[in-house]
């Protein structure tokens, strides 16, 4: 997406950002944005869940409107 002009990063979850990063390196994109939410997510309150994606969202629309997820910038 990053290529035709659009935003592009990943979602993961605490647990998985360090292959998530080593997986964007290996692919040649070492500076894809990832936007990190908690582990374990499965286990928590519907209430809990909701508070969690509200805050990745902020972070989503945070590494968009920063220009991070166009032009490569790191989380």
């Amino acid at each position: 997406m990053a290529k035709r002009g659009k935003p592009a990063l990943t979602i993961c979850s605490t647990a998985f950002q360090t292959l998530g990063r080593a997986q964007a390196s290996a692919l040649g994109k070492k500076d894809l944005p990832i936007a990190v939410m908690p582990h374990p997510f499965g286990l928590r309150k519907r209430d809990e869940v909701r508070v969690i994606a509200e805050k990745v969202v902020d972070d989503i629309l945070q590494l968009v409107t920063r220009g991070g997820a166009k032009s490569g910038g790191a989380r």
